[in-house]
């Protein structure tokens, strides 16, 4: 199931040509300006516990959507960044890591993480390493769903949603709570919400954990809209109204405090991709109009506008000592050059002009970042990328040799049928194992090697051809709900290596500069 077409294009393609139901939309009645990013009404992240983080830096970490290609390459990078270690110090990149921006399938790694750091990493004394690859049967990372791309020809049908809504889905199967039986003793007892990130000035308690913003868009004008609580109660949220009678009923006052918002309806506003996932709508007090919110790709695919302005607010942090980490999942996707001397469809058409479209955005990327840094007077060197482009430039300056060469030509003359790219995950797989030896990997608990566990000391050894059957398997996993283990084992090795092959850089933003 593919949805890598250009959220815009397709918003308006909703808006003047399928079926909507008669409602009041937000923006039609009486606009107001969405809350700007702010950071006035809460307690400094940077009163966190000194052992975790450095004060006088704050550093923020944008993660981009793509399904879970998305999710399982920026789960590999948060992994990798628990390994490097700060020089002389304990801290290490992941625990020093202030802020999240989250978008999409970014959502997903982030929101999982930081709920495996509320509840068990903080109190078991173990790593998310240890915890990711020796508790993943019982704590699973995934949403067993699958979408039919169809359903973006019937969009009303699939406005009325399933049986189980996907907020409920992702609250039980990513931020592991069981809003059905809250006593499940397999999920935690309490649920993720806004106030495990925020933390109001007036209140006693200390933040614990760093802020995560999912990031959403308005329907009707492709407004980005940040999930804070000050940014919910000024746009007056009072109620959910997503598409199925299975949503959680939450009461006028628990949504409008915005504390009490739960991530799993951020997280879910965030992916909602039209004609794939519904819409999400929330009602608004007093008011007989409602904001209806999808994929915040539609607005910044990157999640970069908002980590910058988090950066910006935190009065805490000289600007020198200002960082932020972009992680790109942006796959490359592979399209034959040519066609049939027929009728093009309409779902081809889709494909083809957004991703051009898509593609475009990024050219501007790094340069739109870089005047948002001279605007906020921070730095431009206070930044980095790591994407599945980080294995490409890397991989353009290895040696190449015959083996490599006959990989390229294989790797060319073949599709993108899914039995050929199992062909060459089973033979990268066995060719590690003998290379490497089966102790430079954990196992599972049927004994199985756990490919994405190779040892960091490892992939200085990795061959061109290895590094490049890693790189074109990884980027090609299509922008998806469901995903084969094969698929996820090879994008949790990438982001583990594509943080490794920038230690030297990322530790250059741990460094303060006084």
């Amino acid at each position: 199931m593919k949805y890598r077409y250009c959220q815009a294009f397709l918003i308006l393609l909703f808006q003047i040509g399928f079926s909507q139901n008669k409602i009041s939309l937000f923006s039609e009645i009486n606009y107001n300006s969405i809350p700007s990013v702010s950071l006035s009404d809460y307690k400094s992240v940077q009163e966190r516990d000194k052992k975790f983080q450095n004060p006088n830096i704050a550093l923020g970490i944008g993660i981009s959507g793509g399904g879970s290609r998305a999710q399982f390459f920026s789960m590999g990078v948060l992994l990798g960044l628990e390994e490097i270690q700060e020089n002389n110090s304990e801290h290490n990149f992941l625990n020093e890591i202030d802020y999240f921006s989250t978008v999409s399938g970014g959502c997903y790694s982030a929101g999982y993480y930081l709920t495996i750091l509320k509840n068990k990493l903080y109190h078991d004394n173990c790593t998310f390493n240890e915890f990711y690859f020796s508790k993943a049967d019982a704590y699973k990372d995934y949403v067993d769903k699958s979408a039919n791309i169809l359903s973006l020809l019937n969009n009303s049908r699939n406005e009325k949603g399933d049986k189980v809504s996907m907020a409920q889905r992702l609250d039980a199967e990513i931020l592991q709570y069981d809003s059905s039986n809250p006593e499940n003793p397999d999920k935690f007892k309490t649920q993720m919400l806004l106030s495990d990130f925020f933390v109001p000035k007036e209140s006693k308690n200390v933040p614990l954990l760093p802020m995560m913003v999912a990031n959403g868009t308005a329907y009707n004008n492709g407004e980005r809209i940040p999930f804070m609580p000050h940014i919910i109660r000024g746009l007056n949220l009072n109620s959910s109204l997503a598409p199925n009678k299975a949503s959680i009923a939450l009461n006028e006052n628990q949504i409008n405090d915005g504390y009490n918002f739960p991530l799993t309806y951020a997280i879910t506003a965030s992916s909602a991709f039209p004609g794939v996932l519904p819409k999400t709508k929330f009602g608004v007090k007093d008011q007989s109009k409602i904001l209806c919110i999808i994929d915040g790709g539609a607005s910044d695919n990157m999640g970069y506008k908002t980590l910058m302005e988090l950066l910006y607010n935190d009065s805490k942090v000289d600007n020198k000592n200002k960082r932020a980490l972009f992680i790109d999942c942006m796959g490359q996707g592979k399209k034959e050059p040519y066609i049939t001397d027929g009728k093009i469809s309409l779902l081809a058409l889709f494909e083809t002009a957004s991703l051009y479209t898509v593609q475009t955005r990024y050219i501007t990327f790094e340069r739109d970042v870089e005047n948002l840094l001279e605007r906020y007077k921070i730095p431009t060197s206070n930044y980095q990328v790591i994407g599945f482009t980080t294995l490409r430039d890397h991989l353009l300056k290895m040696k190449k040799d015959e083996p490599y060469e006959k990989l390229v030509t294989e790797l060319k003359n073949t599709d993108d049928d899914y039995d050929n790219w199992l062909q060459f995950y089973n033979k990268f797989k066995l060719d590690l194992i003998d290379q490497f030896g089966e102790l430079s990997f954990r196992k599972d608990k049927d004994g199985e090697v756990i490919l994405a566990t190779l040892t960091r000391d490892k992939f200085s050894e990795l061959t061109a051809g290895q590094v490049l059957i890693l790189y074109e398997f990884a980027s090609h996993v299509e922008t998806k709900l469901r995903i084969t283990p094969e698929e996820r084992d090879m994008l949790l090795l990438s982001g583990r290596l594509a943080v490794f092959l920038k230690t030297n850089e990322l530790k250059e933003l741990l460094v303060e500069h006084k």
